[in-house]
């Protein structure tokens, strides 16, 4: 009797397991099907022919480019992750408009931020934002300590291009 039970409790489990549906491929996005495994370079396409990380396409006039810069005399900054986000003008409380986050990034680093980065969906963009750039040694977006690095903006609008976020000691 407790082997029949057990033979019928395998043989149910493993129909139940067996019914489970597999998406067809149809059913993927198309964004998702048609991207580029690699880019003209022959790279991923996160990666330029120099190595350096460049980021994803977006809409024109919906993203804030430029490059983000370290000092000549700033030395080694360790093994830092970067967080770039997109500000309020107004004042710097509350989150962010927008995020993204790097880690093992190169110097100079260019960068493209915008509406598809958006902390919450959704979310209105004023006409003036400024961009934070932060090299964060403990790859922790609220904590911010010695080691760190920083720089901000002036009041930009989206669509801005040519940017160039200088890093600074965050606590000198």
């Amino acid at each position: 009797m407790r082997l029949a039970l057990k033979t019928f409790m395998v043989v149910g489990l493993s129909i139940i397991a067996c019914s489970q549906r597999v998406t067809p491929e149809e059913e993927f996005a198309q964004e998702a099907r048609d991207r580029p495994l690699v880019s003209e370079s022959g790279l991923p396409p996160a990666l330029s022919a120099t190595g350096a990380q460049t980021p994803p396409a977006s809409a024109a006039g919906d993203e804030l480019r430029g490059e983000i810069v370290l000092p000549p005399d700033a030395g080694d900054t360790g093994d830092g992750v970067l967080f770039l986000f997109i500000r309020r003008v107004e004042g710097e409380g509350g989150p962010p408009l927008a995020v993204q986050r790097y880690e093992r990034v190169r110097f100079p680093f260019a960068f493209a931020i915008g509406r598809q980065d958006a902390m919450i969906a959704g979310v209105e963009f004023p006409d003036q934002v400024r961009v934070v750039a932060r090299l964060d040694s403990d790859g922790n977006a609220m904590t911010e300590g010695p080691g760190d690095w920083r720089a901000a903006s002036e009041p930009i609008t989206l669509g801005s291009e040519g940017l160039e976020l200088v890093l600074e000691p965050a606590n000198p």
